[in-house]
């Protein structure tokens, strides 16, 4: 199992196990504006801030979980806990775009 570290600055502040093994293979993350190199199924990120992770690419709209930072009897703790039920990977459908020269065949006219 690959876990990434982002515990970003100094410190020595308290980390979460964030869980990313819903996320599909062809999907690029991006945690706080950084992208990671490789989808991980887990990272790590520390409670005493919020944290942002955005999802981008292949066939599925892009989409962005915040986690906030949220403290209860003096212990920090990222919300939501568990990112895989705030995401739902929908395929966008491609476009279809249609060109048509008028001067390949004109339209009949009215009454004809």
């Amino acid at each position: 199992m690959f876990v990434a570290s982002l515990a970003f600055g100094a410190g020595c502040a308290t980390t979460q196990t964030v869980d990313l093994r819903c996320v599909p293979n062809d999907v690029t993350v991006y945690v706080d504006g950084r992208a990671l190199e490789e989808k991980p199924e887990t990272i790590e990120l520390s409670q005493d801030e919020a944290h942002k992770i955005f999802f981008k690419g292949g066939p599925y709209e892009p989409q962005m979980v915040v986690l906030e930072s949220v403290e209860a009897d003096g212990v920090s703790r990222l919300e939501p806990a568990d990112v895989c039920t705030e995401t739902t990977f929908v395929k966008v459908r491609p476009a279809v775009e249609v060109h048509v020269d008028p001067a390949d065949e004109p339209l009949p006219s009215p009454g004809s």
